[in-house]
């Protein structure tokens, strides 16, 4: 259907019914015409019919839109052209006009595309389906495979050696041919791929070596720092560590450096971690030295040798470990070895300052050691092997335990001399000074001034901790000295070098080593003597207070006397 209306200047008008009530402008005077409303159905008029304008040729040309584009929206129009093919605007009449191709503007503007490469469009939601992954993806790499290591835990933690092999003598080597035969066979390197993964055996955990079983319980004032590490095998073929088809891990390779500058901290290696408890096979153990199973130098140690074997007790009586062992082992006839292995049966507990409880109960040829639930066990070794992983990203999970710094602050973990993660590390508690040496103390007392007796160091000890401290420490020294007259004695009244020396001529060398009235590990500084000193006025070891002898410490002189 069509109207056909005049305007007031007697244009003739004709358009389509849908254009009914609204307004424009008359294409011939310009002035503002409204459409009126449809008569009745008209049958001459043409259905088809959707706008013209009715008039003599002589009407004036319509003014195509300014600048080329559209009035209303903005888009590009043909040079002369009136009517819009974009949304239907006709530039003259002002109105808008179904065209072929028109669409909405706003619906057109709100469906087109962000972007658009080469002919593909990209709206928002493909970006999103894009971008999204791939930021997820990068997060992922660069917080986790792109890490030479992650360090999972952090934690202050006391530290209880329950077993300590590496603190016995060297037993004798097959294939070194070096060592003490005394002490039986030097256990074999142990092997282990204990990746089930790829068809491994578990760990051997062998006494004899220097393997050694340690737990660590939480301490906020302890003297360690524990962490839990995931390194990455691609780091460790970049640092080549690399033998063969294993990987090589070893606690040298690790320090723990201040970022401000100062001495690094060397780090011990924690290989396997043991959830519950450890249970070991000392009866398959790599070695006759009965001294492997033992978790330190015992207070009291009795044996006897009777056909092939030496059995005896070792008794503990110290504040930090209590208890007593029978045990049994093989000593070697003639220059040939004995047969492996030890038995023992028995308990020990020890306690750390913070309060963790161990208790190893010895059953046979088993040592089962159990913890309290709140510490854990872990066995260390000074390197550990595991086959290596075509994966670069594959994470070896393991342990390392520095000794806490004096200084607090940031430090590096450095790998092989690399800087890998950065450790935030609480300041130790300032050390304590202990008391004055007690023989010192009644030595002032008492003329003359020295005595070899080493029961004067501890007469006037009142604290009973700090007491049973210096009855260790001055059996100690007592021992050292003994240890420096056998040395003297085989070697034609020659002083040795260092105290090294003396772990030839004396058992327990590394234990007796321990000063616990100091807390230090290497508690005594010893000073050769020049030749033809007097031996009387002549010191030659001290006690030691944070490296450097204690001037409240007891002294060793050249001839033997303690003051």
């Amino acid at each position: 259907m069509a109207i056909i209306f005049s305007c007031q200047c007697g244009k003739q008008i004709k358009v389509a019914d849908k254009f009914a009530g609204r307004s424009g402008k008359c294409p011939a005077c310009g002035g503002m015409i409204t459409i009126p409303y449809p008569d009745p159905p008209d049958t001459d008029t043409d259905p088809d019919l959707i706008y013209e304008a009715l008039g003599p040729k002589t009407d004036p040309e319509p003014q195509p839109a300014a600048s080329g584009v559209c009035n209303a929206c903005g888009k590009p129009m043909p040079a002369g052209s009136v009517l819009c093919l974009q949304c239907g605007f006709h530039s003259v009449s002002h109105t808008y006009l179904k065209v072929a191709n028109a669409k909405d503007a706003k619906e057109k503007v709100a469906k087109a595309p962000l972007l658009s490469l080469g002919g593909v469009e990209f709206r928002w939601w493909t970006i999103a389906l894009i971008v999204i992954p791939i930021a997820a993806v990068s997060f992922w790499y660069y917080t986790g495979p792109a890490r030479d290591v992650l360090v999972l835990n952090v934690e202050t933690v006391s530290v209880i050696e329950s077993i300590h092999n590496g603190q016995t003598r060297e037993p004798f080597s097959l294939f070194t041919q070096q060592g003490d035969l005394s002490l039986g066979i030097k256990a074999p390197k142990s092997k282990s791929h204990p990746n089930a993964m790829i068809g491994g055996t578990e760990e051997t955990y062998s006494l004899g070596s220097s393997d050694k079983l340690i737990v660590l319980g939480p301490d906020e004032s302890g003297g360690h720092i524990a962490l839990q590490v995931a390194l990455k095998q691609g780091t460790i073929r970049s640092m080549n560590r690399i033998s063969g088809y294993d990987s090589i891990i070893k606690a040298d390779d690790f320090k723990l450096v201040p970022i401000g500058g100062g001495k690094p901290v060397d780090a011990r290696l924690l290989s396997k971690r043991f959830e519950k408890g450890a249970e070991l096979d000392i009866g398959g153990a790599q070695t006759t030295n009965f001294r492997a199973m033992f978790p330190n130098e015992p207070t009291e140690l009795k044996t006897e040798r009777n056909s092939g074997t030496i059995s005896g007790q070792a008794f503990w009586r110290q504040p930090n470990a209590k208890g007593e062992i029978t045990f049994y082992a093989s000593y070697p006839f003639g220059e040939y070895p004995a047969a492996k292995g030890l038995t023992a049966n028995g308990k020990v507990e020890l306690t750390s300052n913070a309060g963790t409880t161990v208790n190893m109960q010895y059953t046979g040829g088993t040592l089962q050691v159990d913890w309290d639930p709140d510490a854990s066990g872990w066995w260390a070794k000074d390197k550990y092997t595991h086959m290596s992983q075509p994966s670069p990203w594959y994470r070896y999970h393991f342990g390392l335990l520095f000794k806490r710094p004096q200084v607090g602050g940031e430090y590096q973990l450095t790998y092989c001399g690399k800087h890998i993660a950065t450790v935030s590390v609480d300041p130790a508690a300032p050390p304590k000074t202990p008391m004055a040496s007690p023989m010192k103390r009644v030595n002032s007392k008492n003329k003359p001034a020295s005595t070899s007796n080493p029961l004067a160091y501890f007469k006037v000890m009142g604290d009973a901790r700090q007491q049973a401290r210096g009855i260790v420490s001055a059996s100690n020294l007592r021992q050292l000295g003994l240890g420096l007259q056998i040395y003297l004695d085989q070697h034609g009244q020659v002083w040795p070098d260092s105290l090294e020396q003396l772990e030839g001529v004396m058992s327990g060398y590394e234990q007796v080593m321990v000063n616990p009235r100091t807390g230090e590990e290497v508690g005594f500084i010893y000073v050769r003597p020049e030749r033809g000193a007097e031996p009387s006025t002549t010191a030659v070891l001290f006690e030691s207070l944070h490296g450097k002898p204690d001037p409240n410490g007891a002294i060793l002189y050249a001839d033997g006397h303690i003051e």
